[in-house]
This record gives structure tokens, C-alpha cells and sequence, in this order.
């Protein structure tokens, strides 16, 4: 960590010492003349910044890496990697609107890159903006039809919208895709729950938790079971497993979150409430503080 520190230091050092050298001062009796960079040593020293500032964001050095990287799109704008490493900066520093902006500079350089479409998705949803971000997953699916993870995010926009059969849809034509990609296996059971087809959400979820043993169908499918028998010593083993795995289950926020629907998270609050569940409950809640 030190060495990319200093590798940072050096080169803004040297970048400070090139213009100071270039702006003429009044006292001094002699100028050198500095000969203006070429397009190809500018485009070389933006791309030796970008590998700097993506090592900056791998140790979590945001802010750092964001400062590198607006110089080296500066030098060098026709470099649309250079926009999605700022993008993604942005995005980790939650700068939202600027990672969207960075992101649409990429977009003129690669108007076909459908991953672009999805993460500005992404984006829109945490800014709570469902139909902008269903308007870019479908810009992205246009451009790739068999992407399971592009179905996944129009389901999840869907489900926002409170469109659960167009959300249903869209996650069997994922799962279609990629039979083994869970989440929207996991993600159709969960408004099958709120659609009352509990069979059937049943069903699901224990088809992704099969594939994946995640918390979240684990936690999904306790709650459902208890919804039917509440004396389901099934549902509580699976609960306490749950939120041991991932406490912030616990959390009403968290699951709203994660997309659970209003039927789901009342559901669950009834199975914490439990005498069994109790002092699970309490765990988790003290591990997610």
C-alpha cells in the first residue's frame, strides 16, 4: 500500500514540477522552452494513471483514485475505460449523479457496451427510479437478449413498479437463460408468496436454496412454512441458520431492500416473535448493529 501511495505522490510530484516548469515567471531571466506533449504520450501517461487509480479503488482508496482519474480523462477523454474506472469510484464513493454522468461519457464511446446500460440500472434503482432504470435495461437487452443477469434487474424493476406478472416474466425468462442463476429463482418465489401461490413459492425457493444455500431462500422459505404451520420445527431451524448466516435479515429495511414484499416481511415479523426465535432474534440484531 505504501508503494502505490508513493507511486501516487511521485506522479502527481512530477505533473506539479511540469506545469511549474511551463508557466513563465516574470523574475526569471530565462525560460526553457518545453516542447507540448504529443497525443500518443498523453494517452500513454493517462493510461499509467488509470492503472494507478484502479489499484487506489482495489484498497478502498476512493477519493484518491477519483482525483487520478477525472486528470486522466482530462488527458485522455477518447479512453472510455478510463470513464467506467471513474464511474466505479464514484459509484463506491456514492456519487451517484456523477458516476451516472461518467457513465453516460462512456456510452458515447461504446454505445454497444450493454454492461454500461445495466450498471447505470443499478444507479437508478438505488436512487429509487425504477422506470429510468427499466428504460436502460431494455437498451442493454436490445443489445444482448440472452443475458440472465439483464432479465434479473427488469424483474427487480418490475417488482418496484408492483408489475409482478411482467416481474414473473422476466425472471423465468432469466432462469431460462441459466438454469443454476438463483436469484431469480429466489426473487419469482417471493411475489408468488405475495401473489398467494404459496405452493408454488415454496417450490421456488427451495430450488434456490438447493442451487445456493444463501441466506436469503433459506430465510424466504422459513417464513413461508411457518405462514402454513406455525409449529413447523422445520421453519425454525431454518430461520436460526438464516440469520446466523446473514443477520441483517433481521432488519425490516434490510428486507425492503432486497425487494421482499409487505406479505413477506409481516410474515416475518410473526416467526420472530416466536418464543423459539427470540433470543436469535436478539443475536442477530446485535451482530448488525
Amino acid at each position: 500500500m505504501k508503494k502505490i501511495k508513493q507511486g501516487v505522490y511521485t506522479l502527481l510530484l512530477c505533473i506539479s514540477l511540469v506545469e511549474n516548469s511551463i508557466i513563465p515567471r516574470k523574475s526569471s531571466a530565462f525560460v526553457p522552452k518545453i516542447n507540448e506533449p504529443s497525443q500518443q504520450e498523453l494517452q500513454s501517461t493517462s493510461i499509467k494513471i488509470g492503472k494507478t487509480a484502479i489499484q487506489l479503488i482495489q484498497l478502498d482508496q476512493n477519493k484518491e483514485a477519483i482525483k487520478l482519474l477525472k486528470l486522466a480523462v482530462n488527458l485522455n477523454p477518447q479512453e472510455s475505460d478510463l470513464w467506467l474506472s471513474l464511474a466505479e469510484a464514484q459509484i463506491r464513493s456514492d456519487q451517484k449523479d456523477e458516476a451516472l454522468s461518467s457513465l453516460n461519457q462512456a456510452l458515447k464511446l461504446k454505445p454497444k457496451e450493454q454492461n454500461i446500460y445495466f450498471t447505470k440500472a443499478s444507479i437508478y434503482m438505488d436512487l429509487n427510479d425504477p422506470k429510468k432504470a427499466r428504460n436502460s435495461i431494455k437498451k442493454g437487452l436490445l443489445i444482448n437478449k440472452n443475458s440472465e443477469k439483464g432479465y434479473f434487474q427488469l424483474g427487480n424493476a418490475e417488482i418496484m413498479l408492483k408489475n409482478y406478472k411482467s416481474a414473473i416474466v422476466a425472471f423465468r425468462k432469466s432462469s431460462q437463460i441459466n438454469s443454476k442463476f438463483w436469484q431469480s429463482i429466489n426473487n419469482e418465489g417471493l411475489i408468488l408468496y405475495e401473489l398467494n401461490n404459496i405452493k408454488e413459492a415454496i417450490s421456488k425457493l427451495k430450488l434456490a436454496l438447493e442451487i445456493s444455500n444463501d441466506a436469503e431462500p433459506m430465510l424466504a422459505l422459513a417464513i413461508v412454512l411457518f405462514s402454513t404451520d406455525n409449529k413447523s420445527d422445520e421453519s425454525m431451524s431454518l430461520a436460526e441458520k438464516a440469520l446466523k448466516s446473514n443477520p441483517k435479515y433481521v432488519s425490516r429495511d434490510y428486507q425492503a431492500k432486497q425487494l421482499w414484499g409487505e406479505k413477506l416481511q409481516k410474515s416475518a415479523q410473526l416467526l420472530f416473535k416466536t418464543k423459539k426465535m427470540k433470543k436469535v432474534v436478539r443475536e442477530a440484531k446485535e451482530k448488525s448493529q
